[in-house]
């Protein structure tokens, strides 16, 4: 199977080079000159809890610096949401026939992709492992954790397995068969992880370790899960139960005692993890909150419900976008008038 890979960012680093390392060779598309120059000058580098390697492979920046006629049987496509669909787009005179892309983002994307490219080739990816780029070229696999990857609707395919068992040079493969549900299970976590992180600017450790923010948290979690329900989506488990942290409105003090201690101890094991949105938002980039946040505020909207803090929170992060708003512990206030 011939790969394309664009977007050597952190999680593409180490799929990249994980992928060399076993033997593959990928195409990679960077979008960065400097990290394709630092690659080529240096190496990719990887450091995992288990191992440090280097590998030396060629990578591009533009999709236009591949040799003309130039073909893939899958294009995994690791970048920001808001930068995937032209990727997607991009991509399609680099498929074989039957070739596909492959959706690694956070957020929902798949439907979106798939109107550019055509449902049937649209693989969709979860990764489950954490991932930075300390500089251009220098890549850290901070957890562990699968890749769930599947179709959108139903099994997966002989395409889809045979890109498993290639992905399983980097880490565990969990061939999903309810990618939907899948997607959702993890959106809910970055509605409150990601886009609450981002508009506090704090680290998940400091968030909860306050008990107005861990109601906040529960509140924007519940929103998100009932939405799902409500159309007809059945979650399904990533890393836990997405049951898990649910608080219902009519929980007794037990309960909410029980999912407050859950998330004080997340809030302990994960201390360090800072939001993508926060980094985003530091270098005057337009975030992914409408493909978290605002694909529940649109699909709540289906199926006539509300969720206030997801839909402000929306609201929010497209200020401190614009400039308007700063990031601070304060925008939580409004948060709390809605609770």
């Amino acid at each position: 199977m011939r790969i394309l890979i664009e977007g050597i960012g952190g999680v593409g680093g180490i799929v990249a080079g994980e992928l060399i390392r076993a033997g593959h060779k990928p195409t990679l598309v960077s979008g960065n000159a400097e990290i394709a120059d630092n690659i080529g000058r240096r190496g990719l580098r990887v450091i995992t809890p288990e191992k440090s390697f280097e590998v030396h492979p060629e990578v591009f920046v533009s999709l236009d610096d591949i040799e003309d006629g130039t073909k893939f049987d899958a294009a995994l496509l690791i970048m920001k949401a808001n930068r995937v669909l032209k990727a997607a787009q991009d991509s399609l005179p680099f498929l074989y026939p039957e070739g596909f892309v492959v959706t690694f983002q956070n957020g929902i994307v798949e439907d979106s992709v798939a109107e550019v490219t055509g449902k049937q080739k649209v693989v969709s990816a979860i990764i489950g492992f954490g991932a930075t780029m300390h500089q251009p070229g220098e890549y850290e696999r901070t957890s562990g954790g699968k890749i769930h990857l599947g179709e959108m609707d139903g099994p997966p395919l002989d395409r889809t397995r045979r890109l498993g068992k290639i992905l399983s040079a980097v880490t565990a493969i969990d061939l999903n068969s309810n990618m939907r549900g899948a997607l959702w299970s993890k959106l809910a976590i970055n509605c409150i992880v990601t886009s609450i992180g981002g508009l506090t600017g704090m680290s998940l450790g400091q968030m909860l370790s306050e008990r107005r923010l861990r109601d906040i948290f529960a509140g924007v979690y519940r929103e998100v899960i009932d939405t799902a329900e409500a159309a007809g989506i059945k979650l399904e488990k990533i890393a836990a139960d997405p049951k898990l942290l649910y608080v219902p409105t009519n929980a007794s003090f037990i309960t909410r005692w029980y999912k407050d201690f859950l998330l004080r101890m997340v809030g302990k094991k994960y201390a360090g993890l800072k939001s993508s949105i926060i980094q985003s938002l530091e270098r005057g980039r337009p975030t992914e909150v409408d493909f978290l946040n605002g694909q529940v505020v649109r699909t709540a909207k289906k199926a006539g419900m509300s969720v206030p803090l997801n839909e402000r929170i929306v609201e929010m992060i497209g200020e401190i976008e614009k400039g308007s708003r700063l990031m601070g512990l304060g925008n939580l206030k409004e948060l709390e008038s809605l609770m």
